[in-house]
């Protein structure tokens, strides 16, 4: 009985990695596809661009993320104002709907006469494949900074931010604010790891509670940390934000002060 069982945990996993789901949530719906059932249903396309996660020009196979979506049986227009992307190790980047107007986003599904798979990628001190799904996009390397790039992909959420982060918005915050400021800087560069009192990505530490992340790091460090933790620790998982200029890093620190200020509220 134990060897039968032993033989049935090894052919279900073989067959999910050779047929991965997609799991595709809106605020009213929820639905599922196997790679097998989005071939049937969806054209297939080779996407060639220069690709900022293997650092060189790539071809791979997948679909219009557009097309996925009206598969799924929603547009933007019933969905909300926000997409999460959320990772098998709980990585969960968001951005607006509206960038899959401006820009056009791929699902990937492997490197193209790779038979479904992809070649694996540096992340940190390990080598992964980016698989089962990862968004890509047509302009390529020209977006790194603009939009998330996705990689071993589970699902895809259509939100309401309000409603589904509603304990890491700055409640009282005026929008002129630092720590307004700072919010918004979080909502686009950080919560796609870090959570704010469990609310956001689990790849990195939450940052609020039971202690706020300035309780425990001096606000000179944070300056330095935040927009370069490689410089602090070696292959560290979180980037360099070159991006983030010095009155950027000051607003998000003092979002982080006024979060750890409001915990009970």
């Amino acid at each position: 009985m134990k060897q039968l069982l032993i033989v049935l945990l090894i052919w279900t996993t073989r067959v999910f990695a050779s047929n991965p789901i997609l799991e595709i949530v809106a605020p009213q719906k929820t639905v599922r596809f196997t790679l097998s059932q989005l071939k049937s249903k969806l054209k297939s396309q080779i996407i060639e661009i220069d690709d900022p996660v293997y650092k060189k020009k790539m071809r791979f196979d997948g679909f219009l993320l557009s097309d996925v979506f009206q598969l799924a049986g929603f547009g933007a227009n019933e969905t909300g104002d926000e997409i999460v992307y959320t990772a098998k190790d709980g990585y969960a980047p968001n951005m607006p709907f509206s960038a899959i107007k401006k820009h056009t986003p791929y699902l990937a599904y492997g490197i193209h006469n790779l038979h479904d798979k992809f070649e694996p990628i540096q992340q940190g001190k390990t080598r992964m494949s980016p698989g089962p799904f990862y968004v890509v996009w047509s302009e390529g390397a020209k977006l790194e900074g603009e939009v998330p790039w996705p990689y071993q992909l589970v699902k895809i959420e259509a939100i309401r931010f309000a409603d589904k982060f509603p304990k890491i918005i700055p409640a009282g915050a005026q929008e002129d604010s630092p720590e307004y400021r700072g919010f918004l800087t979080f909502k686009s560069d950080c919560i796609r790891c870090h959570s704010i009192n469990l609310q956001g990505g689990d790849v990195g530490p939450e940052l609020n509670i039971p202690k706020n992340v300035t309780e425990y790091w001096k606000p000179e460090i944070l300056k330095e940390f935040i927009p370069n933790a490689p410089s602090f620790r070696a292959k560290s998982k979180m980037p360099a934000f070159e991006k983030l200029s010095g009155p950027q890093v000051e607003d998000l620190i003092s979002y982080f002060r006024f979060m750890g200020h409001h915990k009970n509220q």
